[in-house]
């Protein structure tokens, strides 16, 4: 038989570290590796975007729509390039899901007594500055 808080323990410390001496996962370790996968996904969608002739500045804002698709959000020259990018593009929507999942870990772990409300959206920012990620409050239906 199986011992799964060793098995989940092992899995935990082969994506985040060694575990403190209490036996947990630091936070710092967490944001560690969201941070990674951040820059990660960043460095993949300039690449494809730059295959497709769209260059940052200016910035590029992706939003998960909660339903596993992707959509840009605000306003942008080449929209449409984006757009067409986007659609059906399960490359970009995995690596984008696992960036989202290290930042709601990261995001419950700092406010354990909070429940991430159903209006409240994942952003990547593309910048020429480097990527950005946060929570926004809605999509922007423009």
């Amino acid at each position: 038989m199986f011992d799964d808080s060793a098995l989940a323990t092992r899995g935990l410390e082969r994506l985040f570290g060694p575990a403190s001496e209490e036996g947990g996962i630091p936070l710092s370790a967490i944001r560690e590796r969201a941070s990674l996968q951040l820059d990660e996904f960043a460095r993949l969608a300039q690449a494809r975007l730059a295959e497709r002739g769209i260059a940052i500045p200016p910035p590029v804002n992706l939003v998960s729509a909660g339903d596993g698709t992707l959509s840009l959000e605000g306003r942008h020259p080449q929209a449409a390039a984006i757009e067409a990018w986007l659609s059906g593009n399960a490359e970009v929507a995995r690596k984008f899901k696992e960036v989202e999942v290290l930042y709601e870990v990261v995001r419950a772990a700092e406010q354990p007594d909070q429940v991430l409300p159903d209006a409240v959206y994942f952003h990547i920012g593309l910048t020429s500055a480097g990527p950005v990620a946060y929570f926004g409050d809605a999509v922007c239906p423009c």
